[in-house]
């Protein structure tokens, strides 16, 4: 396939454009600004404000396959809420347009665990039980979920808009090495450890994840959301434990004797087939 990547040289973009490369697909690096060539084989460098622009982004999708939608700001921290909130809307409704009208049917679109309200809260942090599968309530009370929630229900509306179309959100989460994300969740315990549930995972798991989305698009139903996390914490100390100290009132609905992820992935393993196979 031919498939185009937003937000490409990103964390998350750079893993992807890599992977599609070793899989033998031509990709479209794309991002806001002008880029070099970067030597990744059968690529091309375009250059489209997924946000601002939506005639430049269109033509950057035009001549491919599949859509991998990485491009976000990617937190609202010392950012001006309006800024970030239109933004991340806009992007996402710029690149879903531009591939449904172009006739592009697989997309990838990177959501994120904020979309049901999260590390950015500006309110006490409410959540029904452990561990958190895809159905769980969304309560955002912050300008980058609820944009991530937004994008989401654009998603949803778009493959009936467009009958045909299929768009995973994935809804990842803390994209590094196990041992940078333990170290940022030791020097803010509560507003990073505590408050992101103490998660993370590797941006090559995320690659997979979003290139299996595109590459398995008939296996997804029109629209699905995905939980793509790593399915253990930064933690040694039991998830129960942790529960049950820090988010009292949530219900236990599975084994948290170890330090399994405050997550489920088994939506994106039946699926998809996808596995974080990373362990650090």
């Amino acid at each position: 396939m031919k498939i185009a990547i937003t937000g490409a040289r990103g964390t998350v973009g750079k893993a992807v454009v890599q992977l599609c490369a070793n899989a033998g697909h031509s990709t479209v690096q794309i991002n806001r600004t002008p880029q070099d060539y970067d030597g990744t084989p059968n690529s091309e460098m375009r250059t489209a404000d997924a946000a601002n622009d939506f005639e430049a982004t269109r033509k950057a999708f035009e001549g491919c396959d599949g859509v991998i939608h990485l491009a976000a700001i990617p937190d609202p921290v010392d950012k001006d809420d309006w800024k970030v909130h239109n933004n991340n809307v806009c992007s996402a409704f710029n690149g879903f347009y531009s591939a449904a009208t172009l006739g592009i049917r697989n997309v990838c679109y990177a959501s994120s665990v904020n979309a049901i309200g999260l590390s950015y809260s500006n309110q006490p942090l409410h959540l029904d039980y452990f561990p958190i599968d895809e159905e769980a309530p969304q309560r955002p009370t912050d300008s980058y979920a609820l944009a991530k929630e937004e994008a989401e229900y654009q998603a949803r509306s778009f493959v009936r808009w467009f009958p045909g179309m299929n768009i995973s959100c994935m809804r990842i989460h803390e994209v590094l090495p196990l041992k940078d994300v333990q170290q940022e969740h030791k020097e803010n315990w509560v507003g990073s450890a505590v408050r992101q549930l103490w998660g993370w995972v590797h941006p090559n798991a995320v690659a997979r994840a979003c290139l299996l989305a595109v590459e398995k698009a008939d296996k997804v139903n029109g629209f699905e959301v995905f939980n793509v996390i790593a399915p253990t914490t930064t933690q040694s100390t039991p998830s129960e434990e942790l529960a049950k100290k820090y988010f009292p009132h949530a219900e236990i609905r599975g084994d948290m004797s170890g330090n399994q992820a405050f997550w489920t992935t088994d939506k994106a393993k039946k699926i998809l087939g996808w596995n974080h196979d990373e362990k650090e």
